[in-house]
């Protein structure tokens, strides 16, 4: 490995784990505000996973049948406890296993866990470009237009599903890569990524949609199938896993059909946004108007979610696409079905991915990929162009490279860096 780049990641992870650290110890679920919500966070479902650590640690496992437990926070009167059944529970049975574990209720204590994985999810971030690409330049790259930006910084200390949810997604794309460059003989891999699934499902219904839709792009580049063993055996356990969930809700309704009711009126709304029962829509009505608009915020949510925005990623993909095609085939391919897969959460459960900001995680492994390649293809036009005499494209790359370096001092360096990190909460939270 390169020296040199070698000093730089770990510069760069010292500084991402400064701030990573102060935000664990100075923002917690009940001070954060915007530090901890919208694109910047999942603060809600954090609370949520803590009271469930908390009542886990008090009553147990068992009497909710290892359902999550909302607002159970006994010394303050403003909350009521409510079992959930409409989510996976394996974010809220881990903090409760941290919290029995440790015999404690703090919230630092409890994202000790999430912390050391996100230490090894920095380094396998930069593992899988590097397999992918083959170039630790460009690996480094890709990685560091996660590691410095709000998807891992924000996300870095999560207790609910994001850092397990994205870490197992890298490693089942991954896999799912290794498995088909063996030419699928890889039995016991394949196994494992079965497994993955399985666990996926369990952890957020999320990355099951994403993984599925990954796997189908796998098969139809390397086998030009859509329909084959491995297809079919992931949708099966994707089945089985929700199939799970739906055993343990009976257990706790004691019935199967009150569970399947209880499930179908929240995928009715989460995919409709239609008032169902026990689900009002009290901030703003979803319609399929509001539709529409989930390609914009896609993009315009990437302006605040990576180090370089959406809509300058699509002027460079454009750019460089020939380049990226003709030096990378096949990841060309993988990048197209991995933004398919990227997208795929926003067209099922588009009230959703219409309300959260942070669904826009889905796109880390294309961006990553994307940004790794192309950065260095644009690079090397921006030189050729600035050495020749016209001016007009001059001007154009200045714009977009001034817009580009602007949004990243503006939104990750003050945003995530010191507002919402080393100098919270002094300008705001």
């Amino acid at each position: 490995m390169n020296k040199k780049l070698r000093n730089i990641r770990w510069v760069l992870f010292v500084l991402v784990f400064t701030i990573v650290g102060f935000r664990a110890i100075n923002i917690t679920v009940f001070n954060s505000e915007r530090a901890r919500n919208g694109v910047y966070g999942d603060g809600f479902s954090d609370k949520n996973t803590l009271s469930s650590a908390h009542y886990f640690l008090d009553s147990g496992f068992t009497q909710t049948s290892f359902l999550p437990v909302h607002d159970y926070f006994p010394g303050d009167t403003s909350y009521y406890k409510s079992i959930y059944t409409h989510y996976p529970p394996i974010p809220n049975i881990l903090a409760g296993v941290y919290a029995v574990v440790f015999q404690s209720k703090s919230e630092l204590v409890l994202r000790i866990v999430p912390i050391l994985l996100s230490v090894f999810f920095f380094f396998f971030i930069f593992f899988v470009l590097n397999q992918l690409i083959k170039d630790e330049k460009k690996a480094t790259i890709g990685a560091a237009c996660l590691w410095l930006a709000n998807y891992f910084i924000c996300y870095a200390d999560n207790l609910h599903q994001h850092l397990y949810g994205e870490l197992l997604k890298w490693l089942y794309v991954y896999g799912l890569y290794l498995y088909h460059e063996s030419g699928r003989t890889r039995n016991g891999l394949w196994a494992l990524l079965l497994l993955i699934m399985v666990l996926e499902v369990n952890i957020s219904f999320e990355q099951p949609v994403y993984l599925g839709i990954a796997t189908l792009g796998f098969g139809w580049i390397y086998q030009k199938r859509v329909f084959s063993f491995t297809t079919i055996t992931a949708a099966f356990m994707v089945f089985f896993g929700f199939a799970l969930h739906m055993v343990q809700n009976a257990i706790y309704f004691n019935s199967m059909e009150e569970a399947i009711t209880d499930m179908t009126r929240a995928l009715t709304f989460r995919v409709t946004g239609a008032d169902t029962v026990g689900y009002i829509n009290t901030f703003h009505k979803y319609t399929w108007r509001d539709f529409w608009e989930i390609p914009f915020d896609w993009f315009n949510r990437m302006e605040r979610y990576y180090v370089f925005p959406g809509w300058a990623m699509l002027v460079l993909l454009y750019l460089t696409k020939d380049q990226f095609k003709k030096d990378y085939s096949k990841l060309y391919q993988i990048s197209w079905a991995l933004f398919f897969a990227s997208i795929s959460w926003g067209l099922v459960m588009s009230q959703h991915a219409y309300f959260h900001g942070f669904t826009n995680k889905h796109f880390s492994i294309w961006y990553a990929l994307t940004a790794g390649i192309c950065l260095p293809i644009y690079w090397n036009k921006v030189r050729l162009v600035f050495a020749s005499k016209p001016w007009l494209p001059k001007v154009g790359h200045g714009v977009l490279i001034a817009y580009s370096v602007g949004m990243f001092l503006s939104q990750q360096v003050w945003e995530v860096w010191l507002k919402l990190g080393l100098l919270f909460p002094k300008f705001g939270r």
